[in-house]
């Protein structure tokens, strides 16, 4: 083998070896066993096996694989799209469930291949199966995206940063697959060769910010029912309705919970697990919504930018526009301008 093909298994095999280390890691993890963290183990894990197999394949003289080991390698690619979103729903929402009645179809087709991996004819392969295997993340893919969309905002930005690079890096793998075998652009190499630089640098992320799969098991254990949670959250937005509280620049977690009568225990958690934000933070994302609300609607148009912070319940403009384009992504002078074209 020459030194550039050594170099290419070396870099592919050490990201496959790294995805099924991380896997492990996730799995033996006694505190962060929730639900999204086993499916990202076995997300994972499926990605290591489909890499492994693409590196005998490539590797293999001739490519002669036993056609065992080549439909177990689809099987796995099967299962990847729909572990991926059914991760992204956990990680965003800790009182999601998987429903083996509603959910399993999503992983039958990956089952029925690796069931039967010692008889599905390599040729099915070649004709159009491994086509359509791929062509099924674009089919997962916008929901994995809305999925990402829709609890944006109330994610923290080690979280956001998470998830969007575990997409991004699955996405650039898959989308050199596809554009190796469909398009015929690239070498089949370097998908696994792009799997290695994505997977070292999740895992550097990852293991960084270890609170992010963790943050899950906070309330695993809560003295409060769900009943109990979604009680106190009804109560809070009912007052909130018709008194915005939450404008009051010294309203803090034991006040607010006088005012509800609750203790602050409670309130503290209501809040985590029905918004996923703390209280402060929960807090400032109102203040926002109704600053945002001002500054885009015309009659305000005088108002200066620091009475309308003033106005929602903020201290001072800097604390203001941190909270602005923390919730927000832009500024408020920004914000102003693209709604109504006064600025300060």
């Amino acid at each position: 083998m020459s030194i550039h093909l050594e170099i290419l298994l070396l870099t592919s095999g050490a990201g496959a070896l790294q995805s099924a280390f991380f896997s492990i890691y996730l799995f033996s993890v006694r505190k962060g066993r929730t639900l999204a963290n086993i499916l990202l183990a076995l997300l994972l894990l499926a990605f290591a096996i489909r890499i492994l197999k693409s590196i005998v394949y490539y590797f293999s003289e001739g490519h002669d694989v036993p056609v065992m080991i080549m439909n177990f390698g689809f099987g796995t690619n099967l299962a990847i799209f729909p572990l991926l979103f059914f991760y992204l729903n956990s990680f965003f929402n800790n009182q999601y469930r998987y429903s083996w009645a509603k959910h399993s179809i999503h992983f039958v087709p990956a089952l029925v291949v690796i069931a039967f991996s010692g008889v599905i004819p390599a040729r099915f392969w070649m004709q159009y199966g491994y086509e359509i295997s791929l062509w099924s993340g674009v089919v997962y893919l916008p929901f994995c995206i809305y999925t990402i969309y829709n609890n944006f905002k109330r994610t923290s930005d080690a979280q956001r940063m998470w998830v969007i690079s575990l997409v991004s890096g699955i996405t650039i793998v898959w989308t050199v697959y596809l554009a190796n075998f469909v398009f015929g652009l690239v070498s089949y190499i370097a998908a696994p060769v792009s799997f290695s630089v994505s997977i070292y640098i999740l895992s550097y992320f990852g293991l960084r910010k270890m609170d992010i799969f963790m943050l899950k098991e906070r309330y695993q254990h809560s003295a409060y029912s769900d009943e109990q949670i979604d009680k106190c959250f009804a109560a809070f937005l009912s007052v909130l309705d018709n008194n915005p509280v939450y404008r009051d620049p010294a309203i803090t977690l034991p006040s607010a919970a006088q005012l509800f009568k609750v203790t602050p225990n409670l309130l503290s958690e209501t809040i985590n697990r029905k918004t996923k934000q703390t209280f402060p933070d929960y807090i400032n994302s109102l203040r926002i919504r109704d600053a945002q609300q001002m500054l885009k609607d015309h009659a305000f148009d005088n108002m200066k930018i620091a009475a309308i912070a003033h106005e929602t319940g903020f201290k001072s403009m800097s604390a203001f526009n941190a909270a602005f384009k923390k919730h927000a992504q832009t500024t408020p002078s920004a914000y102003r301008k693209e709604f109504s074209g006064n600025v300060d």
